[in-house]
């Protein structure tokens, strides 16, 4: 799947937070995209549906955060992390996941990301986005 809605990097100072939303789910992707267009300081650059489709869209937007779906067909959240680690500017991640494997929300902790369960308010979504760009 090709990443869908994305802008490429703005001129100048960044006035928002750019965020790319990793997620298999295509109704997931949507609320997060719903609930952040409601942020006058956060804009949603790019969307990806598997972890090789995320890594493109992070070259090609430069976002500053991440809400990157652990569990995904393919190349999965772990994947991603792991490559972001590689990088020299990778994005903030926070990882928005409905596992409840205590294992899997360390393997994210150690990796630097933060996690938040899925099903949380929009209020908690969008200030945990704030807190990592800040």
């Amino acid at each position: 799947m090709v990443a869908a809605a994305m802008t490429g990097r703005r001129e100048g100072a960044r006035d928002v937070t750019r965020v790319v939303i990793c997620d298999d789910a295509p109704d997931h992707r949507a609320l997060g995209r719903a609930v952040l267009a409601d942020e006058p300081d956060v804009e949603v650059v790019g969307e990806a549906a598997d972890g090789d489709t995320c890594m493109t869209a992070i070259a090609l937007t430069d976002p500053d955060v991440l809400v990157l779906d652990l569990h995904m067909p393919g190349s999965d959240g772990f994947k991603v992390l792991a490559r972001l680690s590689d990088r020299l500017a990778a994005p903030r991640v926070l990882v928005l996941s409905s596992t409840r494997d205590d294992d899997a929300r360390a393997r994210v902790t150690a990796a630097g990301a933060t996690f938040l369960a899925k099903g949380c308010t929009p209020d908690e979504l969008a200030a945990a986005v704030r807190d990592l760009a800040a």
